[in-house]
């Protein structure tokens, strides 16, 4: 019993065991309980804001913690809108991602996140992200994050989706978020 803690507590040293175990269950409630939405709804996964999650003042979500919360997001949504064969077949990567943090996410409390595909191009596929707390329905932080499509004709696959026939107009927080990506890779190409 003894060799088996010590296992325990040097598994939990070396890794982050719980990611893994959050991904392995993941993997198997998306495969286990599968159903399928649109790719334009809105999608929705539960957390809760645990010691393991907060930053420094030991009171709320760590900002690296959004982030990992959104790659979840993303699966889901992928797994439930049934977009996999271009994920898996080509690469659909993250590239970019815009975080506001309107409000602090405290410690123990139960949240929710809603993610949609908002908009897409040639080359990319927007999501909108809303960390809301239970307790108030307050969105804490909004995110925005960019799927970069390589190696295929990226608007091409989406047409195929009946509901994305016609591709909705750009927010405008998407288009100045675009223009200041252009601009910032145009400084960085000189």
């Amino acid at each position: 019993m003894w060799c088996f803690m010590a296992l325990v507590a040097l598994l939990y040293a070396v890794c982050d065991v719980n990611y893994f175990i959050r991904i392995v269950f993941t993997i198997l409630h998306a495969v286990l309980i599968p159903y399928k939405i649109k790719v334009t709804d809105k999608h929705t996964i539960y957390g809760f804001c645990t010691t393991q999650d907060v930053d420094f003042l030991l009171n709320h979500m760590n900002n690296a913690r959004y982030l990992r919360e959104l790659d979840f997001c993303r699966f889901y949504w992928y797994a439930r809108t049934r977009f996999w064969p271009l994920s898996n077949a080509k690469n659909l990567l993250q590239g970019e991602c815009m975080v506001r943090y309107r409000r602090m996410l405290p410690v123990f409390r139960p949240y929710k996140v809603e993610t949609q595909m908002v908009w897409w191009d040639d080359k990319s596929i927007y999501f909108e992200h809303r960390f809301i707390t239970l307790h108030d329905g307050f969105i804490r932080t909004i995110a925005y994050s960019r799927q970069r499509a390589i190696g295929t004709a990226l608007l091409d696959y989406v047409r195929q989706f009946p509901e994305c026939h016609h591709r909705p107009e750009q927010p405008p927080v998407l288009k100045g978020w675009i223009a200041a990506n252009e601009a910032s890779s145009e400084m960085l190409r000189k």
